[in-house]
């Protein structure tokens, strides 16, 4: 009888906010959680003028927000639960919440007050094009900055030593992450992606392929990801580089 693989380390490269709750959260499952941020999010003034309300894509836009001190009290359309959350206890009035920019775009009513995304310097997509090309009024305000931080010695420990999981929620992060291997990090690495997108960057990067792909695009089901690999302990011997 085959001895079970031991439970593999999970890598938390998100910014340090969100990576800190993940882990928290695998600890209390018994998970060994490395975070290791490589992006650092600097929130950046002066806040725009808000005539109408605001649309936020992430919870760090959030936060952003607030710590420049931002008041709530104004209409707030979301992307994710998590954002959702955030908002709500920073004193929002949400109006509509979607899993993504995308969704997003669509659900906006047409009669919306003049909108203001409130948004990092880097970002995926165009929402406010998107609803500008309705005839929507959309200004956009950047409020943080993603600045790379280098990978943790506490990581490429890890990853020296053995199988280590990772979960990767952005093109950017997965990129950064590949870019920052060395061959044998890169052959111990169990990517799960967020999406296809994720695994594109991390395949062009370091030619490394993921080992899951989240069903969805969202916090949920990429903790459902991590769960089921997790519980299935087969860690594979390196080797799943492309």
């Amino acid at each position: 009888m085959h001895p079970v693989p031991p439970v593999p380390p999970v890598l938390l490269t998100r910014p340090a906010a969100d990576s800190k709750r993940l882990a928290e959260m695998l600890r209390g499952e018994g998970v060994e959680a490395i975070v290791a941020p490589l992006l650092r999010i600097v929130p950046q003034g002066p806040l725009p003028e808000i005539p109408g309300g605001v649309l936020l894509t992430s919870g760090n836009g959030v936060d952003s927000y607030v710590f420049l001190g931002g008041a709530g009290g104004r209409p707030a359309w979301v992307v994710g639960p998590r954002t959702a959350r955030r908002a709500a206890a920073a004193g929002f009035d949400l109006c509509g919440v979607a899993p993504d920019a995308a969704a997003l775009a669509e659900i906006v009513p047409q009669d919306a007050p003049p909108l203001v995304h409130l948004r990092g310097a880097v970002q995926r997509g165009d929402l406010a094009a998107r609803l500008r090309v309705r005839g929507l009024f959309v200004a956009e305000a950047v409020i943080y900055r993603q600045e790379p931080v280098p990978l943790a010695e506490a990581a490429r420990a890890a990853l020296s030593a053995g199988p280590v999981v990772a979960p990767l929620y952005s093109p950017r992060t997965a990129r950064l992450l590949g870019d920052a291997l060395s061959p044998r990090e890169a052959g111990n690495l169990r990517a799960i992606c967020l999406s296809a997108a994720v695994a594109d960057a991390l395949r062009d990067s370091a030619g490394i392929a993921p080992v899951v792909t989240a069903g969805a695009p969202d916090g949920g089901a990429m903790l459902r990801a991590i769960r089921a690999h997790l519980k299935k302990r087969e860690v594979e011997s390196p080797g799943n580089t492309l």
